[in-house]
Order: structure tokens, then C-alpha cells, then sequence
């Protein structure tokens, strides 16, 4: 039609919750298989007997771990709250996995037509805080994610927190 649609997505509303965020929360499996992200993860989790959680892994908060961590590296790994490890790459590559397909199918259901992944320019948003490494990371796992095809695609941009939230501020 020509014209902008914004489209507005409410998180946690199976929930009895209504918000714009969802937590920076993800679960997986005792086989390190993604299962729950955001809400959906945070009522899996609790609701896992202790005997079980103890088997599973859940990270909460693990975006800052970049801004934490002196070095950030490819092969870093991330601490579940149970203390075990997993690679920090399939922590992050599966949020924005997850996230990519939330989009995807959001999108689809509002316009009942199929998008392909190669229409959409992604844009991930990073603090400004984070080091040049911290950022090439969320390239590569951004990458992993299927948001590019390779690390220099201009379908995938990461752009700073703040001068995204300016840009958006302007266009209302």
C-alpha cells in the first residue's frame, strides 16, 4: 500500500502480562537444546522440579555479560544460573534465532503473506558501552542466527542503543 505500519508486539500476554520488553532470558535442555526465550522461558524454568532445573540450562540477564567480560571472544562461555557452561555463541546465536522467527511469524500473521528472510534489513541494537569485540560477536552470532548470510551482508546492521531510540523519536 505504500504506506508505514508499525506494528506494536505485546510480550507476556499468556502470561496475564502485558509489556513492551521481554526478559533477556533463555533456556535450554539437558542436551543444550533451545527450548523457551523471554517469558515463556522464566514459567518453564520455574516450573521444572529442582531435581530437573538443576539439569537445565537457564541464562538471564547474559547480554551485559559482554560488557562484563575483559575479553570477548568467539569461544567464550556463558554461566547458567546453575553454574553450568555453555558457549556464549549459542546463547546469543539462539536469542536472535528465536527472535528472528518471532518477526517472521508476526509479520505473517499480519499481513497473511510469507516474508522472506532475504527481504528484511535486521538491525541489532547494542550498547554503547561495548567494545569493538563485544560488537563483531553479536555480528557473528547475528550471522549464526540466519539474520545475514556472511559478516559483511547489508542486510544485517548494529547500530548503538541511543542513536536508534533518537532515530525513532524523530520519526514520530
Amino acid at each position: 500500500s505504500g504506506t508505514d505500519q508499525i506494528l506494536q508486539v505485546y510480550w507476556g500476554t499468556e502470561h496475564g502480562l502485558k509489556t513492551l520488553k521481554t526478559p533477556t532470558c533463555i533456556l535450554f535442555n539437558q542436551k543444550q537444546q533451545f527450548r523457551k526465550f523471554g517469558y515463556d522461558d522464566v514459567m518453564k524454568y520455574k516450573s521444572l522440579p529442582p531435581s530437573e532445573a538443576d539439569n537445565w540450562y537457564f541464562f538471564q540477564n547474559f547480554k551485559m555479560k559482554l560488557y562484563n567480560t575483559t575479553k570477548v571472544t568467539s569461544g567464550m562461555e556463558l554461566r547458567a544460573s546453575n553454574g553450568k557452561m555453555l558457549p556464549a555463541l549459542m546463547v546469543f546465536s539462539e536469542s536472535l534465532h528465536y527472535l528472528r522467527e518471532h518477526a517472521l511469524n508476526t509479520i505473517q500473521e499480519a499481513s497473511f503473506q510469507t516474508v522472506c528472510n532475504q527481504e528484511i534489513s535486521w538491525v541489532v541494537t547494542i550498547p554503547a558501552i561495548w567494545t569493538a569485540a563485544a560488537r563483531q560477536f553479536v555480528q557473528l552470532a547475528a550471522r549464526e542466527a540466519g539474520l545475514a548470510s556472511d559478516m559483511i551482508s547489508e542486510k544485517l546492521i548494529i547500530a548503538l542503543e541511543r542513536e536508534v531510540a533518537s532515530l525513532w523519536c524523530k520519526q514520530l
